[in-house]
């Protein structure tokens, strides 16, 4: 990622995260604060895993390019609309707003452990590397793209959890199909990587929901 994306999105995130945290005490502000923070425990937790995986793998052999490869540098946006409260909040009957809290721990707790599994081969940019390797165990078992399935249920999540409209509208229009074209993306640099071996693995398992999506190109 560029520097000047690297550093909007750093500034971005801190702000909304500095804001959940001030609110956290207030009527209104630990929903927001769960949502906030347990992106930010894998926000933490990736830029680790970063750090790590470049010192322990090859150099790039190919890379995206576009939307697809700079989309992270906004991720903090849907939080700032919960942080910040903007737009319309619909009440939740209590059971919808527990699966809500559920769902948005759950669905982190589900990209953590993607996150552990690719180990080496996690990187925010759309990039192949010299030995790159087809992974398969873990929650790649399921889906072929974990980590963006535990991000659509975290949101999820937060839609129950919040029942912020902006945030429901803004997902289904921006967040999911970004998610859906940077899966895509990637799978056509490690189709050019992989061959067959990525096209079997692709038959087997479903793209971002298990069984759906098989052998999509």
């Amino acid at each position: 990622m560029k520097r000047s994306l690297a550093l909007l999105a750093a500034v971005g995130f801190i702000a909304v995260l500095a804001r959940a945290i001030s609110d956290a005490v207030g009527p209104d502000g630990a929903t927001p604060f769960v949502v906030v923070a347990s992106f930010g425990v894998y926000v933490v937790t990736a830029e680790l895993v970063l750090g790590r995986a470049r010192s322990n793998r090859g150099p790039r052999t190919r890379a995206a390019s576009g939307i697809a490869q700079w989309a992270p540098a906004f991720l903090w946006v849907p939080y700032a609309v919960v942080a910040y409260h903007v737009g319309p909040e619909l009440a939740a009957p209590t059971p919808v707003f527990a699966a809500g809290i559920a769902l948005t721990v759950l669905g982190i707790v589900f990209a953590l452990w993607a996150l552990a599994t690719i180990g080496r081969h996690f990187d925010l940019e759309i990039e192949v590397h010299e030995d790159h390797e087809l992974v398969r165990s873990g929650p790649y078992a399921f889906v072929r793209h974990p980590i963006y399935t535990g991000f659509i249920v975290h949101t999820v999540g937060a839609w129950l959890a919040t029942g912020n409209v902006v945030l429901v509208a803004g997902s289904l229009v921006v967040t999911f199909p970004l998610l859906y074209l940077r899966a895509r993306t990637e799978e056509r640099l490690l189709r050019d990587e992989l061959g067959p071996r990525y096209d079997a693995y692709a038959r087997d398992v479903g793209m971002l929901v298990p069984f759906v999506g098989r052998g999509a190109a």
